[in-house]
């Protein structure tokens, strides 16, 4: 009867864990939930490319897609500042701030 008892009282303190981590009775909520991660993190890139295409906009004068260190350095007022930016972030060391790194050093 003591092992009864225990091995009920066990079982009825896991039960409301078990519920816990059961998937939501209703899948359309789950997909609801997906969709709108989904939507938040497409709303982030975006954000994020616009920021992005918006520096290029005033500081990239070829159009070539990419900032070298003297489109970079265009209305900066503190040149040796802006330039050991533009050195951390330049990590393929080709003189040249693609999209990505230029994300990189805007904290994108």
């Amino acid at each position: 009867m003591k092992r009864f008892l225990i091995a009920f009282v066990a079982l009825c303190l896991m039960h409301p864990t078990i519920d816990a981590k059961t998937p939501a009775a209703n899948p359309q909520q789950n997909q609801d939930a997906k969709k709108q991660q989904k939507e938040q993190e497409k709303q982030a890139r975006e954000k994020k490319r616009s920021a992005v295409q918006a520096v290029m906009d005033v500081k990239d004068k070829n159009h070539d897609g990419s900032l070298s260190l003297d489109e970079y350095l265009t209305g900066e007022s503190d040149a040796a500042g802006a330039t050991k930016t533009f050195e951390k972030y330049n990590k393929n060391k080709d003189r040249f701030l693609s999209k990505a790194e230029l994300s990189d050093s805007l904290g994108l």
